[in-house]
């Protein structure tokens, strides 16, 4: 029996060839689990390692809902659906639901099956970001999945940890497109985090002109600020 902490070592480091040598001396490696109860599968994901979860997948691994959300395998989070519906509002380890991680790793399909079975688009993570699955989606960069998630009544002013709101996020992105959805649907730019930064210092800062140029048509349409 090879150690599995071995394989933990070899995603983090990033050590490929490592890995495809535990798998195939022990592909049942690649349904292990950290001292922190999360997957391999996940570990590798959030790291962004995709060869390497390619890797792991090919060795079938049990996926959980977790797992599944995150890499984009719908149909295995629609049958664990199916055995389980609870699972829907569970929380993974690191505390987010399975619509944060479809969310924050852009699985449009996934997101769509989530929000169709009856996923809370307003669910909070249980950790110290305290982010909604549309402040994952932003995270993530994807513009798509948080277009889905505005249209299923996403809250587009929600504070996560540090009071920062999805609009911040979408400008620290430097995504016009992102901002352009946010004020749209009624995302406020003077809404200041804890910090009092609100998403029109950030844009100012960062010389953000054509942001800038969006922020300041909301601002003088709403008729706050100065304009």
């Amino acid at each position: 029996m090879y150690d599995a902490a071995a394989l933990f070592e070899s995603i983090t480091s990033g050590d490929q060839s490592r890995l495809q040598a535990l798998l195939a001396a022990d592909p049942s490696l690649a349904s292990a689990r950290n001292e922190r109860g999360q997957s391999a599968v996940l570990l590798a994901q959030y790291r962004h390692r995709r060869e390497m979860v390619e890797l792991l997948l090919a060795a079938g691994p049990d996926l959980d809902i977790f797992a599944a959300a995150a890499v984009g395998r719908r149909d295995r989070v629609d049958e664990l659906l199916d055995d389980e519906p609870t699972l829907l509002a569970a929380t993974g380890p690191d505390g987010f639901t399975p619509l944060h991680l479809a969310a924050y790793f852009g699985w449009d399909d996934t997101v769509q099956l989530l929000l169709v079975r009856g996923a809370n688009v307003r669910a909070v993570a249980q950790n110290a970001l305290r982010v909604q699955p549309l402040h994952s989606a932003l995270a993530g960069g994807h513009v798509g999945v948080a277009e889905l998630l505005v249209e299923a009544g996403a809250d587009v002013n929600a504070r996560q940890g540090g009071g920062w709101t999805p609009l911040h996020a979408a400008v620290r992105n430097r995504s016009e497109e992102a901002v352009h959805l946010l004020v749209t649907s009624g995302a406020d730019p003077m809404r200041p985090a804890d910090d009092g930064t609100t998403a029109r210092d950030l844009a100012e800062r960062g010389k953000m002109s054509a942001i800038m140029e969006v922020l300041r048509r909301s601002i003088h349409e709403s008729g706050s600020g100065e304009g």
